[in-house]
């Protein structure tokens, strides 16, 4: 498999990237919907500008996706926003000769959460950039980025993945059957970042069945409301501890690169990055909980309108509570737990937060 098997769905966006890896030009604006592609075409790039081949199976190429390579870095939101001052980082470090590739690579999730001032701190970089860099940014919209910025990128659209060729990226990505495929497809409502999460996280479908039993319960009492909410935040710390064994191995693994010149440094930020991915990783299981709450929410709204609940019907637990409470209640609880969502991706206290959530079906 080249590095370019990789990513399916969009055959446009492949060729592009294609021309982007021969012939890169400073600065790459990824734009599309949660789900369309986006991360695994940056993580795609990156591999095929620091192996010559794009083989996408030697030790250079599966750094890359295990975020092991030093001369490709990737940026998350903390909280909701990106701080301005690790973006003047990235910044400086854009200024220095790559370690071991012909390239260094600056990866930016979520690029639409940077504030004003710090698309500012990036812009010089963007401005004046060095040959050998290449920054992509990743974004669900272009309305939140300063006109000078957008001036320095090469934007790329990426459309929506409809559910038959979601359908056949899960079977073709995660060899599952068609069945199995169709099945995530309905339980996340189509939408492929959950998927990936009930794929490739283990808590997440404990987290997701949690608040299925959670918001179906007749008469959930007081104590069981709070004990829940303690139940899910252990489930949060767990995700986190499965993060933080993950670390602990790859900074194992780095002891290969030992000694090049320039890696102490890096390893510096690395592990400066690694503290602020525990801290997402657990806000994010936390947000995930208050999701797969809404979607219920969802669902069992529409059964108590009369409506299909995408599979609920068949669920006499879900069934029940449609029928315990009309429709308003239930279109209200879904809009509180996507309050709650971004609350806690504001950095609200999540342990509050879930609390008073479940305390409203009591």
């Amino acid at each position: 498999m080249t590095v370019w098997e990789r990513f399916v769905g969009h055959p446009r966006v492949l060729k592009i990237l294609q021309g982007a890896a021969d012939r890169p030009t400073g600065t790459y604006l990824l734009v599309g919907s949660p789900g369309a592609g986006k991360s695994i075409a940056a993580r795609v790039l990156a591999a095929a500008l620091v192996c010559p081949d794009a083989c996408g199976r030697c030790h250079r190429c599966e750094r890359v996706f295990k975020q092991l390579h030093p001369d490709v870095t990737v940026l998350h939101p903390e909280g909701y926003t990106h701080p301005v001052e690790v973006l003047r980082s990235a910044a400086a470090a854009a200024a220095q000769t790559p370690i071991e590739a012909a390239h260094r690579v600056f990866i930016i999730e979520e690029a639409d959460r940077i504030p004003e001032r710090s698309q500012n701190a990036l812009l010089k970089a963007l401005e004046e950039p060095n040959a050998s860099v290449v920054w992509i940014l990743l974004t669900d919209a272009v309305d939140a980025f300063l006109p000078t910025v957008l001036s320095r990128c090469q934007i790329i659209d990426f459309p929506p993945v409809g559910e038959h060729a979601l359908l056949g990226q899960l079977q073709s990505s995660y060899s599952l059957s068609a069945a199995e495929a169709a099945g995530l497809i309905d339980i996340a409502h189509a939408d492929p970042d959950a998927i990936i999460r009930l794929i490739e996280q283990p808590e997440e479908t404990e987290l997701r069945n949690r608040a299925r039993r959670l918001a179906a319960i007749e008469d959930l009492t007081l104590s069981e409301a709070l004990k829940a909410a303690e139940e899910v935040m252990k489930l949060a710390a767990d995700t986190r501890s499965r993060v933080e064994k993950a670390q602990a191995q790859r900074s194992a693994e780095l002891a290969e690169v030992s000694g090049k010149e320039g890696l102490g440094a890096w390893k510096k930020r690395q592990a400066e990055r690694d503290k602020r991915q525990l801290r997402r990783v657990e806000a994010e299981a936390q947000a995930a909980f208050v999701y797969w709450m809404a979607v219920t929410c969802r669902e069992i709204a529409a059964l108590s309108a009369g409506g299909p609940g995408a599979g609920s019907e068949s669920d006499p637990q879900l069934c029940s509570a449609a029928a315990r409470r009309d429709p308003k209640f239930w279109v209200d609880m879904m809009q509180r737990c996507l309050d709650a969502q971004t609350a806690i991706r504001n950095n609200a206290n999540a342990a509050l937060a879930i609390e008073a959530l479940l305390l409203r079906f009591v």
